[in-house]
């Protein structure tokens, strides 16, 4: 906890008043208070004894050997959020930041904070209509929270940012950075845990809900893994010139998310890529207005049955949506990203621009 709660709650156990604290220590009383409401902190010769007055030691009142517990960084993230939802994720950025700051300033060695921290931060600033130059001293400090990660005792925590880490490099271009990280990573485990606990859930009657919950959550994610990549070869092979391959490869990244249940929104990311790269203007802009037009409907897990089961345990008839919130962005990025330059001086594109505006 904070040294000023420390201080407070050390006191009152004890059953001493701020006056007798304060004459003790041969300082005022609203010195004393200050120290409690956080305003101010207690002069670093008065650490010792006021430790000895407080029966506790100097570390414990400087929070040196305490770390926040998972329902503290649980809360934390709730009023950040909470930040968020009452100003928007642009309007609200700064002062969720500060907040993050503030906290980190209070447990600086904790590595699962600063993580939670770096993912959210992370998570809305793609969430946020900012151009790219003013998201770039937030991005920086995101990439600093997962550098110091890397030199915390956290294994875990430590491969998760080498591994956040090679991306945002990658999209810096700093391409000898990113071979660090990437370095740092471990091989792929051929045991997984997970499948293993799915196996032995399934062998226990009662708990065949929890092997199914757990292998709905590993299909999700490896049906987006899936996607990622046949989007990436479709990028590889229009940048060789591989136009008939791409395309092949594009048309089998539709096949996945309409068996996998992935929503009709992603059936038209790899085609827009290819359209893009050939700066197909028609086609382009059809496809844009296609991705928009899914944006309008909701991606309902309950419709499936590969994914119903986290639906159940989300709540009943939880629906998710991308309108709400990617919808701004991916309009935001269409009048930054330098990749649809060629698209602005057509009036058709233009026209989407005035349909789906981004506040």
């Amino acid at each position: 906890m904070p040294m000023n709660t420390t201080i407070r709650e050390r006191r009152k156990e004890l059953g001493l008043t701020q006056e007798q604290i304060a004459e003790y220590l041969g300082i005022s009383t609203p010195a004393v208070s200050k120290w409690e409401s956080g305003s101010t902190y207690p002069d670093i010769t008065l650490l010792s004894a006021l430790a000895r007055l407080l029966n506790t030691d100097p570390n414990t009142l400087l929070c040196f050997q305490e770390e926040p517990s998972r329902q503290e960084i649980t809360h934390f993230c709730n009023e950040i959020a909470q930040i968020l939802k009452d100003k928007g994720y642009t309007k609200g950025l700064e002062e969720s930041c500060q907040f993050m700051k503030q906290k980190i300033r209070e447990y600086p060695l904790c590595a699962s904070l600063l993580h939670t921290f770096a993912l959210t931060l992370d998570g809305t600033l793609t969430l946020s209509t900012l151009t790219p130059e003013e998201k770039q001293p937030y991005e920086d400090l995101v990439l600093s929270w997962y550098q110091r990660i890397l030199e915390s005792e956290d294994e875990k925590l430590q491969i998760q940012s080498a591994y956040m880490l090679a991306s945002k490099y990658i999209k810096r271009r700093n391409y000898e950075k990113a071979q660090e990280m990437i370095d740092l990573l471990p091989e792929h485990n051929v045991l997984d845990k997970q499948l293993i606990q799915a196996d032995l859930y399934q062998q226990q009657k009662e708990h065949l809900p929890e092997a199914e919950l757990l292998l709905q959550k590993k299909l999700l994610s490896a049906a987006m893994d899936l996607h990622g990549i046949l989007l990436r070869l479709t990028k590889i092979c229009m940048t060789a010139g591989q136009t008939e391959k791409a395309a092949s490869i594009a048309e089998i990244a539709g096949h996945v998310v309409e068996s996998l249940g992935l929503g009709t929104y992603f059936t038209y990311v790899a085609p827009l890529e290819i359209a893009l790269a050939q700066k197909d203007a028609e086609e382009s802009i059809r496809l844009i207005r296609e991705l928009l037009e899914a944006c309008q409907h909701l991606w309902k897990f309950h419709d499936s049955p590969l994914y119903d089961r986290i639906a159940d345990t989300l709540g009943s008839g939880i629906q998710f949506s991308v309108s709400s919130t990617i919808r701004p962005v991916l309009m935001a990025n269409l009048m930054q990203d330098p990749e649809y330059e060629f698209l602005h001086s057509h009036e058709a594109f233009q026209a989407l621009l005035d349909q789906y505006p981004t506040d």
